[in-house]
């Protein structure tokens, strides 16, 4: 909930506040440290979704040998695999958002105008589809913790 809450206070908080035409010099800047902070914690908190997640199916015997096949093959195993799959599209378009368009967007706002608006937009959707990917795997995993299953 850090990471989806972080996500949502920062558009609906955050990039408001930064718009402000009172902030005009100062709103590229305030973008880029905010970003460069909720960057450094958002991979601690990966490692944290991989080691609890993997921990809980441990827990709960998901890869003992005799259960292995059963649960893969199940509904609430279906929702598992569509978790994981959710999860490895997040992390790498995270990546990508993070280490690519991101950093790019910042190189190019005083001496691009071009590429600066195409990698701002571009930031922008992936900043969208990340906090969409991380709602999503917030509610299967809310409805998998309660057995019920969309398969």
């Amino acid at each position: 909930m850090i990471w989806v809450g972080g996500m949502i206070f920062y558009v609906i908080v955050v990039i408001p506040v930064i718009r402000n035409p009172e902030l005009k010099d100062q709103k590229l800047r305030l973008l880029q440290l905010t970003a460069t902070q909720f960057r450094k914690i958002s991979y601690y908190i990966f490692v944290v979704f991989i080691l609890s997640g993997t921990g809980l199916l441990i827990q709960k015997g998901y890869f003992e040998p005799s259960s292995i096949k059963e649960l893969w093959t199940s509904n609430i195993g279906f929702m598992f695999i569509g978790k994981i799959t959710l999860f490895s599209i997040l992390f790498l378009s995270s990546l990508y958002h993070d280490f690519v368009t991101g950093p790019k967007t910042f190189t190019y706002q005083f001496t691009d105008t071009v590429r600066f608006e195409r990698y701002r937009k571009t930031s922008s959707f992936f900043g969208r589809f990340n906090l969409l990917i991380s709602v999503t795997i917030a509610v299967l995993g809310i409805l998998a913790s309660r057995g019920f299953s969309i398969f």
